[in-house]
């Protein structure tokens, strides 16, 4: 997988074996590793560990597989294999485009590692997210997900679910409306057209609504018989209670 460039915050020659997570997380970006027996990289946000991928003689590993690799050091290691770190840091743009990438390749890690306790990365960022505004939380995706022909609602963040209700692969969901998104938003900017306000895509068996809400973007799952002039207007009373809020 190809990184985009981001800034370069240079390169370190074997790093300190102890703190090195803490030593080198501090920062939005991507850590390209070659460790002499593999390369891979971990993708971190403001001390999380979000992604990471290893390459080397065995094959591939992903997620909190690749982590073990990239921080082991074999057990024939003779200590004079050099260990590279490459980091670059990345905007909101370069890092949402790696963010997805890694959500539809399956690199996400389950757990963050942040002293000595080791939590779930999603469940901090649901924790920072769902404070946005009082009336975003759980209660209201209910709200959602208790309409007719409603299948699954997700409230997501730069191609990253926050938090979801329902049955579905909500980081592919996520994954996916975000290209939606964008390419809906490039559309209407093209075209003269305004901040795109709820975006809906139909098939013949379901339809795929977006819209904004507070710093969040909520995205809906109906089958093909839901009533979207009845989900239309959920949806926008909602958007008039979280921005009442903030």
């Amino acid at each position: 997988m190809k990184l985009p460039a981001g800034t370069e915050g240079g390169v370190i020659i074997d790093p300190p074996k102890d703190g090195i997570l803490q030593y080198l997380m501090e920062f939005k970006g991507a850590i390209e590793i070659d460790s002499g027996w593999g390369k891979g990289f971990i993708l971190t946000l403001n001390g999380e560990l979000i992604a990471a991928y290893f390459r080397d003689k065995q094959g591939e590993h992903r997620g909190a597989s690749a982590l073990r690799y990239l921080m082991a050091i074999p057990d024939n290691d003779t200590g004079l294999q050099q260990q590279n770190f490459v980091l670059r840091a990345y905007g909101d743009e370069d890092f949402a485009d790696v963010l997805e990438r890694c959500t539809r390749d399956r690199l996400l890690i389950d757990t963050a590692l942040s002293g000595d306790t080791t939590v779930s990365a999603r469940e901090k960022t649901s924790d920072l997210r769902r404070h946005t505004s009082p009336r975003l939380d759980e209660s209201t995706l209910t709200r959602i997900i208790r309409q007719p022909g409603v299948v699954a609602v997700s409230a997501f963040y730069e191609g990253f679910p926050v938090l979801s209700a329902g049955e579905a692969d909500f980081e592919q969901v996520a994954a996916r409306a975000e290209d939606l998104l964008r390419a809906g938003t490039t559309i209407a900017q093209d075209m003269n057209l305004g901040q795109p306000d709820q975006l809906i895509l139909e098939t013949a068996e379901n339809k795929f609504i977006i819209v904004p809400c507070g710093d969040l973007f909520l995205c809906v799952i109906t089958r093909a018989d839901a009533q979207l002039g009845l989900m239309r207007g959920l949806l926008r009373r909602i958007q008039t209670e979280v921005k009442s809020d903030a």
